[in-house]
């Protein structure tokens, strides 16, 4: 690991019992913040606070873990309700994580295991605002560089999914300890059919979109469903535009220009598809 640029594990807190974050856009906006400006390791978002694990230095630093909390509050208003009145506390000096890959791991299983421990969940795959997605392959836009943590754990690429989860579920407070799923009935050269209405569900999880409504999906979640639904179902492409409330041109368009979905793409899709947990939680945070 870089000595120039330390582990470190922040937290922040709202004020007075505030919970903003059962507003599903308020996750998402404060999570794309997140997502863009530190190298994450692991990340929650509980109702009331955020648990972030990541290198400090290099221009990120506390002060940029202050502003980013202040410009998502600020959006929060705007978009999501102007009359959500809340402020952070303000946020303690973040504790530095040993270098040693034990204590990077025991770190990360803290903070996947918050919602359950606070009852939030039975797993931690039941979770969707957790970076334990992000390790098990469950999104297409991945907060987390697996390569480099990967690395840095000590864990081949292709066991790390499957040992994170099962050394996160090993905790007493995980109710119901199941193995990760594999996806391979969805991901076979002939691959295992799905209900659009299933596929309507997995595209605002496998993006973290601030949008659950078919009918307000934008233009990429819209192509990205178009794409998983020309592979997993069996509906012509003006039925798939007739379902999101588009012209059937645009479902062709889609389907001419771009028909294949990515490796990551592909994954995170039938990831969801084929894990229940990944579907159980509704689609807004737990109030």
């Amino acid at each position: 690991m870089d000595e120039g640029s330390p582990l470190f594990h922040l937290v922040a807190r709202t004020r007075y019992g505030a919970r903003p974050f059962v507003h599903r856009r308020a996750c998402a906006d404060l999570w794309h913040r997140i997502r863009r400006h530190f190298d994450v390791v692991a990340c929650v978002l509980m109702p009331n606070h955020v648990h972030l694990l990541a290198p400090l230095g290099r221009g990120r630093n506390l002060r940029s873990f202050a502003r980013i909390l202040s410009a998502s509050w600020m959006q929060m208003r705007a978009a999501v309700d102007p009359d959500l009145e809340f402020r952070w506390e303000p946020v303690p000096a973040p504790q530095r994580v040993q270098t040693d890959r034990k204590h990077i791991a025991r770190t990360i299983r803290y903070i996947h295991l918050n919602p359950v421990r606070a009852g939030l969940c039975g797993d931690p795959l039941e979770w969707e605002w957790s970076t334990h997605r992000d390790w098990v392959g469950a999104v297409a836009l991945s907060s987390v560089n697996h390569e480099r943590w990967t690395t840095i754990l000590g864990k081949t690429a292709s066991g790390c999914a499957e040992w994170l989860h099962e050394y996160v579920s090993s905790d007493e407070s995980v109710l119901r300890k199941q193995p990760l799923t594999n996806p391979a009935t969805f991901l076979d050269s002939a691959p295992e059919d799905s209900s659009v209405g299933l596929l309507v569900a997995a595209i605002p999880r496998v993006l973290r979109s601030p949008r659950i409504r078919v009918h307000e999906f934008s233009p990429g979640e819209r192509q990205l469903f178009v794409r998983a639904a020309a592979r997993w179902t069996h509906y012509p492409a003006a039925e798939l535009a007739r379902r999101i409330g588009r012209h059937p041109t645009s479902a062709q368009r889609t389907l001419r220009q771009n028909p294949a979905l990515t490796p990551v793409e592909a994954r995170a899709v039938a990831q969801v598809l084929a894990d229940p947990r990944l579907r159980s939680m509704p689609l807004d945070s737990v109030r």
